[in-house]
């Protein structure tokens, strides 16, 4: 469990880093939380990766990051377990949503959701551009550099190589020993 921990963990430090980077002028009328309770908010303690407060304008983003199991049990989008996982983190966060509303403030909630092999939610541009304030340049980048992305292409690596070693050392001996006792 500690690998998805930390995937999601190198995730959301990308993200942090590149909101930070989008804030530009504007760092000192935006606040960005990360991995903490909503102010004022009594209850349990849930911790949305990411809650980015614009105090001039009185909106918030509140936004979850998921890396999940891919999983799809039909031909409809809907099927996806990165829809699914994405519905589930709004619903989690709904509670936050109405708090903040009720305090005034305009409220966006959703979910970032990477699959554990590299597939990425549909939603997550939107996300990013909409939500986040990021140039969509810098939200593709995110998306392909996500690091649930580069652990499946050093997978793929690893796999690819032992395929071709396994290739190559097969000599169509099916596993019997040659005539001089060596594989």
């Amino acid at each position: 469990m500690d690998v998805v921990r930390t995937r999601h963990d190198d995730a959301l430090k990308l993200i942090e880093r590149q909101v930070t980077a989008s804030a530009g002028d504007n760092k000192d009328r935006v606040e960005l939380r990360v991995n903490q309770t909503v102010p004022s908010l009594p209850g349990p303690a849930l911790r949305p990766d990411l809650q980015v407060y614009n105090h001039t304008k009185r909106t918030v983003s509140v936004v979850d990051l998921a890396i999940a199991f891919e999983e799809q049990t039909g031909d409809d989008p809907d099927t996806s377990s990165l829809t699914r996982i994405a519905a589930l983190k709004r619903t989690k966060y709904a509670g936050i949503k109405r708090h903040l509303e009720h305090q005034g403030w305009t409220v966006q909630l959703s979910a970032l959701v990477y699959g554990s092999l590299g597939a990425v939610a549909g939603g997550n541009l939107a996300v990013y551009t909409e939500h986040l304030g990021m140039l969509k340049c810098d939200a593709k980048r995110l998306d392909r550099h996500a690091p649930a992305t580069k652990e499946t292409k050093r997978i793929k690596r690893i796999k690819s190589v032992k395929t071709k070693l396994k290739g190559q050392s097969s000599d169509g001996d099916r596993g019997n020993p040659s005539h001089n006792g060596h594989r």
